[in-house]
């Protein structure tokens, strides 16, 4: 349902979405799950242009991603990483060092 809203560009409802279903999830159990659902979350964010919580939201995700083998993993981090390539461009607080992040986690799983 999230990725749904998402693509309607309705950010607030898949926020929403995202946070009701993190609030389900105990911490430490699908670990990969968490994590994609994060970098969802931070997606969201980043649609309401709340750039710098995005910026934190991936952050989280990333944390929850070490470790995690899978394409839709790989796939998310890639996702991050371009973004916080733009968001450094631009001078948002904390992407250069999640660009850097992201690309090291990506490096490591290659």
């Amino acid at each position: 349902m999230g990725k749904t809203l998402t693509a309607m560009k309705d950010h607030t409802a898949a926020e929403r979405h995202y946070r009701q279903a993190l609030a389900g999830r105990a911490l430490g159990t699908y670990q990969r799950g968490h994590g994609l659902a994060m970098a969802n979350l931070g997606r969201s964010a980043a649609g309401q242009y709340r750039h710098e919580e995005a910026v934190g939201l991936w952050a989280k995700a990333l944390d929850f991603m070490g470790g995690v083998v899978s394409d839709r993993n790989r796939q998310a981090v890639r996702e991050i990483q371009a973004a916080a390539a733009r968001y450094r461009r631009r001078g948002v607080t904390g992407a250069a060092s999640l660009n850097q992040r992201a690309t090291e986690l990506l490096n490591n799983q290659a």
